[in-house]
C-alpha cells in the first residue's frame, strides 16, 4: 500500500490518515460478525486512533477533513489514489449513510472514536439521527457533514457488489454487511502485487517508511539534546516542541529518564500531560509505572511551584480519563500527603446501568463500549432445519466460508444425519471416548515429559554434565564442538539467553581449570566468535531482549568483545527508538571492551550515527579518544557539535571551556540553546556573564520566550551570587518582552532563588513581597519564612 501512496507523491500525514481510515473500515467489517470487545474490532480501532494521533503530530492544522467526491476520498482537499480499493469502499460506506464529509479535531480521544464508530456501524440511522446520537454521546471532536444531493439513508451497495452474482464468490466477499438479504460492503483485499509486509501496513500495523524517517529525525540517544535537526525554526517550532515532549513522556513510561530531561517533563502543562497519558495508555498501567510518572512529574515540582503544585496536581487528575484517574489518585495523594486532591472527592463510579458491563481490567476499547446489542441480528438457521450455520442470507447457508444452497443445507439436519448412524455404533463410540479420556488423564504426566521442549532441555543438561565431568579426551572434545554449537544456536533462536549463558560459563570454567583447558578455550573462540551465531544472538536480543533484560545484559557482559561489532551494526540499522535505546544500554554495560569499536564508527557517513557514537564514547568513558572527539566540534550538523562538546565537558578537557563561550556567542540558535543547557548541567560559573548578556538581549523573531526561561534555569543551577543583582535589574525593567512573557520570566526567576546563597537574595525577596503577581508573592513569603527575614529589611 505504501508503494501506491509513494507513487502518488502523498505526504506522510496523508499516508497516516489513509491507514487510519483503512483500520476504521476494517473495524466496521469485523463488527458485523464479532462483538466490539473482540480483538479484531478493538485492535483496528486502536490502530486507527494511533494513526490519526501521529498525523496530527506531523501537521500544524487543527483538524483533518475526510470528504467523498465521485466515489473517491479526499483528505484536506487532496484526492487519494483510487488503486487502494479499501478507500473506495470506505467512500461508498459514507455515501450510503448520506455523509458528505467527516472532520476530526486535534483533541480527538480514543473513547470518542469508538463511540462514533459504534453509532455508524451497528445501527441504521439517517444523517440527522447520527448527528443527534453524536451530541448525546458527548462526541465533541468529530463533525459529520451531510450531503445535500442525497436522500436519506438508502443502503447503497459497495462499488464492486454489482459484479457479484452470488453472495460468496471469493473469500473476500464473505464478510458482507447483511441487511434485508442484501450485501453492502465487501471486505477489502490485498493487492495482487503486494507483499506480506505491505499488507501489514494496510492494517496500520507497520509503517517502515515512517520509522526510517524517524530514525534520522528523532532522538538517537539518551541525552538531553534530543531536538529535531531537520525541522526549521519559526512556524514549525511549536510542533517540534510538542514532539519532544511526547517523546519524553513515551520514554518515561518505559524507564526512569535521565536528570537532564526532567526539566522537559516538568515544563509540560498539567492538562497537556493528562492528554498525553490518555492517548498513550490504552489500558490501566502497573503500579511501578504510575509511581515513576508521579514521582518524576510532581516530586521536584513541589519545591518549584510551592503551594501551586497541589493545584497543578488537581488539574492533572481532572484531565485524566476516569479509569486512569483512579490509578493515579492514590499515588498523588501519597506524594502530597493529602486526600483532598479532587473537588468534593468525586471519584468516578460507573452508573448502575453500566457497572455490569464495564471491566476496567481489560483494554480501553473493551471498557468504553456499552453492552447493548446492535439492532440487526444475523440469521443462522434455515427454515425446517435445526442446524446452526455461520450465517444465512437469501436462503443460502454459509459455514466455514463455504456457501451451501438451501437443498444442500437441509442435509445437516439432525433427522437426516440419523439415517447414517447406527445406534449400536454410536454407543460403542461413546464408550471408546470415555475410556480414552480416562487413559489420557493417567498418561498426561508421561506425555508432558515427552514434549519436544522437555527432551531438548534434558539433552542440554546431559551435555553440560558430560562437559563438566573431565572425562573427555582431546579427540572427544573436538567431536563435541559441533553438538555444543548446534545447541547454543537452538536456544539463541528461541531467545533463551539463560541457557546460552550457562553453556558459555561452563566452557569458561573448563578453560580456566579443566583438564582440557586449551581445547575449551579454542571451543569458546570458534563457537562464540562465529559470524552466524553472533548475528543470531543480536537478532534475538532485538526481539526478546527487553522482556528478558537481566539475562540479556549478563550474556552481553560475558561475550564482551565477541558481540560488540554486531551490536553496533544493529544499532545503525534499527528503526525503533526503544530498541535503539536498549542496544545502547547493552553497549554501555561493556564499557572498555566496546570503546575501540565505537571509535572506528565515529566518522560514519550518517551524522546521527556519529552523534550516537559520541554519546556511547562518553558513557563508556573513552577518554583516550579525546583528540578524535575534538574533530567534531566543527561538524556541519549542530547536534553533532553539541554532542562532541558535551563529551569533552564530561572528560573535563580544558579546551571545552572556549567552545562553550564560542557556542554561546554563535549566530546559530540551536548551538546557543544547547550551550545554555550545558552550562546549567555542568554548573559552569565562567559562563555566567555570557548568560546574563543573552538574558538582556532584546527578543528577536525565531527565539521563543522559553529560551530565556532556559537561561534563568541554567543560572539557577549554577547558583552564582554575581547573577542576583542582574536578575533584580531585569525584574525592575520590562524592556524587550511583552507583559505576559515578562511575567512568566519573572516567576521563573523567583522559582530559582532557592539555589542562590541566602545572603544575596534579600533584595529580590523584598521586591517580590510588593509584587502584584500572586505566584511571585507566594514564593517570596515562603522564602522569607525559610530564611527568617523581615519585610523591607533589604530595600
Amino acid at each position: 500500500m505504501h508503494e501506491l501512496f509513494d507513487k502518488a507523491n502523498d505526504s506522510l500525514e496523508t499516508r497516516l490518515v489513509s491507514d487510519a481510515l483503512i483500520n476504521i473500515y476494517a473495524a466496521h467489517v469485523h463488527s458485523l460478525l464479532y462483538p466490539y470487545n473482540h480483538p479484531l474490532v478493538s485492535d483496528s480501532l486502536k490502530n486507527a486512533f494511533h494513526g490519526l494521533r501521529k498525523a496530527f503530530r506531523k501537521k500544524p492544522q487543527s483538524q483533518i477533513r475526510i470528504e467523498t467526491s465521485e466515489g473517491k476520498l479526499m483528505i484536506d482537499g487532496k484526492v487519494l489514489d483510487d488503486n487502494v480499493f479499501v478507500l473506495g469502499h470506505f467512500s461508498s460506506w459514507l455515501v450510503s449513510m448520506n455523509i458528505k464529509a467527516l472532520s476530526f479535531a486535534r483533541e480527538l480521544t480514543q473513547r470518542e472514536l469508538i463511540r462514533f464508530h459504534k453509532i455508524i456501524s451497528t445501527k441504521k440511522l439517517s444523517v440527522d439521527e447520527i448527528s443527534k446520537a453524536i451530541t448525546e454521546k458527548s462526541i465533541a471532536n468529530i463533525i459529520v457533514h451531510p450531503a445535500e444531493s442525497l436522500a436519506a439513508y438508502t443502503g447503497i451497495p459497495s462499488p464492486d457488489y454489482t459484479s457479484h452474482n452470488r453472495l460468496i464468490k471469493d473469500y473476500e466477499s464473505t464478510m458482507f454487511h447483511i441487511e434485508s438479504g442484501k450485501a453492502q460492503s465487501p471486505f477489502f483485499m490485498r493487492s495482487a502485487k503486494a507483499v506480506p509486509h505491505e499488507e501489514a501496513a494496510n492494517y496500520g500495523l507497520s509503517d517502515d517508511h515512517e520509522r526510517k524517517m524517524y530514525q534520522q529525525e528523532s532522538s538517537e540517544d539518551l541525552s538531553s539534546l534530543s531536538i529535531d535537526s531537520h525541522k526549521e525554526e519559526g512556524s514549525f517550532q511549536e510542533i517540534a516542541e510538542g514532539n519532544l515532549r511526547a517523546e519524553c513522556v513515551e520514554a518515561l513510561l518505559e524507564y526512569n529518564i535521565p536528570e537532564d530531561k526532567l526539566s522537559i517533563i516538568m515544563d509540560i502543562p498539567p492538562q497537556e500531560m493528562a492528554h498525553l497519558l490518555n492517548t498513550m495508555l490504552f489500558r490501566s498501567p502497573g503500579r511501578e509505572m504510575v509511581e515513576r510518572v508521579t514521582r518524576t512529574y510532581f516530586d521536584k515540582a513541589r519545591e518549584m511551584y510551592g503551594e501551586n503544585a497541589v493545584e497543578r496536581c488537581r488539574t492533572f487528575l481532572t484531565g485524566l480519563r476516569s479509569d486512569l484517574r483512579l490509578t493515579f489518585l492514590s499515588s498523588c495523594a501519597s506524594l502530597f500527603s493529602t486526600d483532598n486532591l479532587l473537588p468534593n472527592q468525586e471519584l468516578y463510579i460507573p452508573p448502575d446501568s453500566l457497572q455490569g458491563t464495564y471491566n476496567f481490567s481489560e483494554s480501553l476499547c473493551a471498557s468504553v463500549i456499552p453492552s447493548e446489542k446492535p439492532e440487526f441480528v444475523l440469521c443462522r438457521t434455515i427454515e425446517g432445519s435445526d442446524f446452526s450455520f455461520d450465517f444465512v442470507v437469501s436462503g443460502n447457508a454459509v459455514i466455514h466460508d463455504i456457501e451451501l444452497p438451501g437443498e444442500t443445507a437441509i442435509m445437516f439436519d439432525k433427522s437426516h444425519m440419523a439415517h447414517f448412524q447406527d445406534k449400536g455404533t454410536l454407543d460403542a463410540l461413546s464408550s471408546s471416548l470415555r475410556a480414552a479420556s480416562v487413559d489420557a488423564g493417567s498418561n498426561a504426566a508421561i506425555i508432558a515429559e515427552c514434549t519436544e521442549e522437555a527432551i531438548t532441555d534434558s539433552s542440554f543438561y546431559v551435555l553440560l554434565e558430560i562437559l563438566e565431568s573431565n572425562s573427555l579426551d582431546n579427540d572427544a572434545y573436538r567431536k563435541f564442538e559441533g553438538r555444543l554449537a548446534a545447541v547454543v544456536e537452538l536456544y539463541t533462536e528461541k531467545g533463551d539467553f539463560e541457557k546460552v549463558l550457562e553453556m558459555f560459563n561452563s566452557l569458561k570454567t573448563q578453560s580456566l581449570q579443566g583438564r582440557c583447558s586449551d581445547q575449551a578455550s579454542s571451543m569458546i573462540r570458534k563457537i562464540f566468535s562465529s559470524d552466524k551465531l553472533n548475528t543470531k544472538i543480536v537478532y534475538a536480543v532485538r526481539q526478546y531482549g527487553r522482556k528478558q533484560r537481566d539475562s540479556a545484559f549478563r550474556l552481553t557482559i560475558a561475550l564482551r568483545s565477541y558481540i560488540v561489532p554486531y551490536l553496533l551494526d544493529a544499532l545503525i540499522e534499527e528503526s525503533d527508538t526503544s530498541t535503539r535505546r536498549f542496544i545502547m544500554s547493552l553497549l554501555i554495560s561493556i564499557r572498555s571492551d566496546a570503546v575501540k569499536y565505537i571509535a572506528k564508527r565515529l566518522r560514519d557517513i550518517s551524522w546521527y550515527v556519529s552523534r550516537n557514537m559520541l554519546y556511547l564514547l562518553r558513557e563508556c568513558r573513552g577518554r583516550s579518544y579525546t583528540s578524535a572527539v575534538k574533530e567534531f566540534l566543527d561538524h556541519e550538523v549542530p547536534l553533532v557539535r553539541l554532542e562532541a562538546l558535551k563529551t569533552l565537558l564530561s572528560f573535563q578537557d580544558p579546551d571545552a571551556d572556549a567552545h562553550v563561550i564560542k557556542f554561546l556567542r554563535s549566530d546559530v540558535f540551536q548551538l546557543q540553546k544547547g550551550a545554555v543547557r550545558l552550562t546549567g548541567a555542568y554548573r559552569l560559573k565562567y559562563a555566567v556573564p555570557h548568560l546574563i548578556r543573552l538574558l538582556r538581549e532584546k527578543d528577536i523573531p525565531g527565539k521563543r520566550p522559553h529560551f530565556k526561561k532556559g537561561i534563568v534555569r541554567a543560572l539557577g543551577r549554577i547558583g552564582d551570587s554575581s547573577a542576583v543583582g542582574h536578575l533584580l535589574d531585569i525584574c525592575r525593567s520590562t524592556t524587550g518582552l511583552n507583559k505576559d512573557d515578562f511575567d512568566k520570566l519573572t516567576v521563573e526567576i523567583f522559582r530559582t532563588l532557592q539555589n542562590y546563597p541566602a545572603s544575596t537574595v534579600g533584595p529580590l525577596i523584598d521586591y517580590g513581597m510588593h509584587s502584584t503577581n500572586k505566584d511571585i508573592l507566594a514564593i517570596s513569603k515562603k522564602l522569607m519564612k525559610r530564611y527568617d527575614m523581615s519585610a523591607g529589611k533589604h530595600r
